[in-house]
């Protein structure tokens, strides 16, 4: 009866383990002055609370960043180019975006909290500054 009582205490924290959400911290940085994210994939498991941690690592003035968070299959080209309209800060806005930072100065460090949804899937993040979303950009792969 021990055994049994046991075991089941066992398997029930188990499962009590894997069905929490985990705390996930990530660290994206921009390349220099170039126009590049240091990783071009990310990864965390579905319905995480993740803490992303952009570092804007560029020296020349004007190389401001910033990292934008969409859902799947969002047309990067597009929502970048909606950005542009309407000045080098502005993000437009949208029910693709998932979480966003603001944007950076050279040199700056930004955080954001957000839990990233139960789906699993390719969710792309990009840099709407203007001129940067061709070359920066990447996913995070949700499992």
């Amino acid at each position: 009866m021990k055994f049994k009582f046991f075991l089941f205490l066992n398997i029930l924290f188990f499962l009590l383990a894997c069905s929490a959400p985990q705390d996930v911290k990530l660290t994206l940085s921009s390349v220099g002055d170039t126009m590049k994210y240091d990783q071009e994939i990310l990864q965390v498991k579905a319905g995480s609370n993740v803490t992303l941690t952009f570092i804007n690592k560029a020296k020349m003035a004007g190389m401001n960043h910033n990292v934008i968070i969409l859902k799947p299959k969002t047309n990067l080209k597009k929502f970048a180019s909606e950005a542009l309209a309407h000045g080098p800060s502005y993000v437009p806005p949208s029910d693709r975006i998932i979480a966003q930072t603001k944007m950076t100065n050279p040199g700056e460090t930004v955080s954001i909290t957000f839990v990233m949804p139960k789906e699993k899937g390719y969710y792309p993040y990009v840099c709407t500054f203007p001129g940067h979303a061709s070359s920066m950009q990447g996913v995070i792969r949700v499992n």
